[in-house]
């Protein structure tokens, strides 16, 4: 039997097909896809014209029942786009999203690194060994630019300008912007660039090698959970070191729209979100340096 042509997983590819000319990123895509097969098989894959605004609430509903809140809102989200497309492309009539209310995502503000633990990090990859040079500037540049792991991992030797303490990266939506670092980073950068010329696969162009060759999202992850366990602290996610740096730069008084040029935002929003992490400390630094009571 012939696949229905208007089942949901029937129109996957096409819409697949809208995402790229959009240039939306792999990752992007995948996590749309995700939503769109999670949604079929809870319904056993219907028409697209069949699904309403009840089955829309019934599958987050199950997905709440599973998944975090965070899980929830990203499936309601991706579900939109698919809907609106289906609409644009005159699948359907009327979206069934429509008056569907985002899942609530209570906040969480994710910790940022402790000076105590960054130091902790750099003294576990103390040493003139090959690992400990490259682990040295990984750790740096993390902290220093608070780029993303994949933008961290994709990069490769000639998006490095250690004249200008410049370093070029890939983002989100395939869009590209330069990231400054300090001198610290940048004799970190070096040292490990002079160990790298000796490692076997060094015409390689990918900034980063491990024993196999260039490192992976994967591979950098592991890294810093090893690292972790040998500086005694506990297991810190990479994405923690761009909650750092969006503290750091708004706690010394940086401001907010140049971070937004720096960390790659278009949206506001992701301001409130990152300056959140530590942002109950940034408001007592204030109050201390403008108590009210002490003018008397």
């Amino acid at each position: 039997m012939s696949a229905r042509a208007s089942a949901l997983t029937s129109l996957l590819s096409s819409w697949e097909l809208s995402l790229r000319a959009a240039n939306r990123s792999e990752r992007t895509i995948e996590a749309y896809r995700l939503a769109v097969r999670q949604l079929a098989e809870y319904l056993d894959d219907p028409d697209a014209t069949e699904v309403g605004r009840a089955d829309i609430e019934a599958f987050l509903a199950h997905v709440l029942s599973n998944r975090s809140p965070a899980t929830a809102r990203q499936r309601y989200l991706s579900l939109g786009v698919f809907f609106r497309w289906l609409v644009e492309e005159e699948e359907i009539d009327a979206s069934p999203m429509a008056k569907v209310k985002a899942p609530h995502v209570p906040e969480q503000p994710v910790p940022v690194v402790s000076d105590d633990h960054f130091a902790a990090l750099l003294k576990a990859c103390q040493g003139k060994q090959f690992p400990e040079r490259r682990d040295t500037a990984i750790l740096r540049l993390f902290y220093d630019t608070g780029s993303r792991l994949g933008e961290v991992a994709g990069l490769e030797l000639d998006h490095l300008d250690l004249t200008d303490r410049v370093v070029h990266v890939l983002g989100k939506g395939k869009r590209g912007r330069s990231t400054p670092f300090g001198i610290k980073t940048a004799q970190a950068l070096d040292r490990y660039l002079r160990a790298r010329a000796r490692h076997k696969a060094a015409d390689t162009p990918w900034l980063w090698l491990g024993d196999r060759g260039p490192m992976t999202p994967s591979g950098i992850s592991q890294m810093l959970k090893r690292r972790c366990a040998e500086a005694g602290i506990e297991p810190l996610n990479p994405h923690r070191f761009r909650h750092t740096f969006a503290h750091q730069w708004l706690a010394n008084g940086g401001q907010e729209q140049d971070l937004m040029r720096l960390a790659g935002w278009r949206s506001p929003q992701m301001l409130s979100r990152y300056g959140a992490s530590a942002a109950d400390e940034r408001a007592r630094d204030a109050y201390r340096n403008r108590s009210p009571g002490d003018k008397f």
